[in-house]
Parts: structure tokens; sequence; C-alpha cells
């Protein structure tokens, strides 16, 4: 799953690319997590995002809690994208 976020990350700033790639560590294959197989790439994403978006609500409104709300939006932008590279009929699986 890094491989396939490092390229789209390579923009961002670092601050987000750290906290991003941090949720992504932080997630281990013993948790119940989608399968990180090509179409359960999304559904990972999505589930790491949904938990970084915990973590925003749940923060004190400071700068970091605003890098990990934005972490959270860019991990679903980029399991639409993930999904969509799968096959954009796919998206409707999102909902």
């Amino acid at each position: 799953m890094e491989s396939w976020l490092r390229p789209r990350l390579q923009q961002a700033p670092e601050s987000l690319r750290s906290r991003i790639l941090e949720a992504v560590g932080n997630t281990t294959p013993n948790s119940t997590l989608p399968d990180k197989d090509e179409e359960g790439l999304a559904s990972l994403l999505q589930h790491i995002a949904e938990g970084l978006l915990e973590i925003a609500k749940a923060g004190a409104p400071t700068r970091e809690t605003a890098v990990t709300l934005l972490a959270a939006d860019a991990l679903i932008t980029f399991s639409c994208e993930a999904e969509a590279e799968v096959g954009v009929h796919k998206l409707e699986d999102l909902r």
C-alpha cells in the first residue's frame, strides 16, 4: 500500500505526507481490515481515513488536528482513486 501511496504523496506538504504514512504504518495486518489485494486497497484506505476522522473529531482544534483531518480527507480521495483503477463502476461500492 505504501508503494501505491508514495508517488501520490510526492507533492504533499511534509506534515500531511508524514501523517498519512504514520496512519498507514500503524495499520497492523492482524486487525480486522479488508484484504490488501488490489480490490481491497480502496476499502483499506477508507478504513484508515475513518480512524483518522475519529481522532480528529476527538482532538482539540489545533494545527495537528487539522493535519489529521486533512489526512483523512486525502485518504478518502485516494480510496476513490484506487477504486476507480479497479473499475469506475466500483465507485458505487464506496457509498
